[in-house]
């Protein structure tokens, strides 16, 4: 930190939030999020594969083998799809503190909470990442906890001073 700033930004969360903020989490790194992708792609290929012996072959035997197969990667690819969008929705309905105003204060020590019926003060040595996404920034306390700053919320030059703040402030090596 070399000089002095201040930043305050209020906003409310949304379920949307939640959301993009578990996909950009999942999505973390590239290795991750190509594994994902690939595995999804296997899992689809042989239910189409499957669905074509039995288009092919219309016998109970041939449906007797496939059938269970597609049947639970079917299963599997929507729980991969839906489970995101679950979780986010629970989340936030089940964390009062999540829902209302919250307002982000930024300073020379640290990042400054306030949301209705709490409030925490963390210093940047505390913070072991930042990831800017599509939608988001996450702040990461530790590799799975983040506090969520919807980009929405903020102005072109705000998001912009922002990524330089969190660029300065947080080391990206710890």
């Amino acid at each position: 930190m070399t000089e002095s700033f201040g930043m305050e930004v209020t906003y409310e969360l949304t379920p949307r939030d939640f959301f993009d903020s578990l996909i950009a989490h999942r999505n973390r790194s590239a290795l991750v999020k190509w594994s994902f992708r690939v595995i999804v792609s296997v899992v689809c290929l042989l239910a189409v594969l499957g669905l074509l012996q039995l288009a092919l072959r219309p016998t109970a035997q041939t449906l007797s083998t496939f059938g269970p197969i597609f049947a639970l990667a079917l299963m599997w690819v929507a729980l991969l799809w839906a489970s995101p969008w679950w979780s986010s929705r629970k989340q936030f309905s089940k964390q009062p503190g999540a829902q209302g105003p919250r307002t982000m204060v930024l300073d020379a020590a640290g990042v400054h909470w306030r949301w209705n019926g709490g409030s925490a003060d963390v210093e940047w040595k505390n913070y072991i990442r930042f990831l800017e996404c599509k939608n988001e920034f996450l702040l990461y306390s530790s590799p799975a906890v983040f506090n969520v700053v919807p980009k929405r919320a903020l102005t072109p030059e705000q998001t912009s001073e922002l990524r330089d703040l969190f660029a300065q402030n947080i080391s990206s090596k710890r």
